[in-house]
This record gives structure tokens, sequence and C-alpha cells, in this order.
């Protein structure tokens, strides 16, 4: 199966989440892609109507500083840019709201209740 390299922009924060995932997972950065892609079209997701406003005046815009790399099958790539051009965005987008869908997911057995709970207490 070949594979293509790119990118796509995601909040700092959400980036540190799924790097924290990702360190109590046994799997490599390439698999959790492949996974949080298959759980978003598995499960419909939609997208967040603030992750499709491309007007930075907006203020729910969501400025995306940080970048993700990943490795891109054929069949997964055309079907995320199958579901941009029906949601009338770029594949960044698809990516992102995959991303944190799949992090949400799997954030409660991953990390524990502990360890979870300590994300949202500062």
């Amino acid at each position: 199966m070949e594979t293509k390299k790119t990118s796509f922009a995601v909040t700092q924060s959400a980036l540190n989440f799924e790097n924290l995932i990702l360190s109590y997972m046994d799997i490599t950065r390439t698999t959790f892609h492949r996974k949080m892609i298959d759980y978003y079209f598995k499960n419909q997701i939609r997208v967040h109507p603030y992750l499709l406003i491309s007007d930075k005046a907006d203020p729910h815009y969501i400025r995306k500083k940080a970048v993700e790399q990943i490795y891109l099958d054929e069949a997964r790539e055309e079907k995320i840019q199958r579901e941009a051009e029906m949601y009338g965005c770029r594949t960044g987008v698809i990516l992102f709201q995959a991303m944190m869908s799949y992090c949400l997911a799997v954030a409660p057995e991953v990390l524990g209740p502990e360890e979870l709970g300590k994300l949202f207490m500062k």
C-alpha cells in the first residue's frame, strides 16, 4: 500500500492532547492516524461548524498554528478528499475533526479517570 506524506494544521492544545494519548498507547503515530480516519468514517462523524469557518475575523474561527504530519494511503486520501468536497473545505479540516473525534473517544479508556481528570484541573 503506497502512502503519501502530507500535513495538516491543528491547534497546539489538540496536538498536545494527541501526544499525551500516544504516550499511553503502544502504537505508532501512523497507526494512530489510520485508526482516527477509520473511526471518523465508521462513525459518520460530522465536521463541527466552527471548523468550517474560513473568515479569520469571525469570533468563532479556530486558529490552528501547529502542524501534524501524516502518511495517507490512496484509499483513505480519496475518502478524505471526497468528504472535504462534500463540506466545501480543505482535507486538513477533515483530518483535524477526525483527530479530535478519535482522541475524545479513546481518552477515557487510554488515560483512565485520574489522568483524564488532570486535563481539566489547573
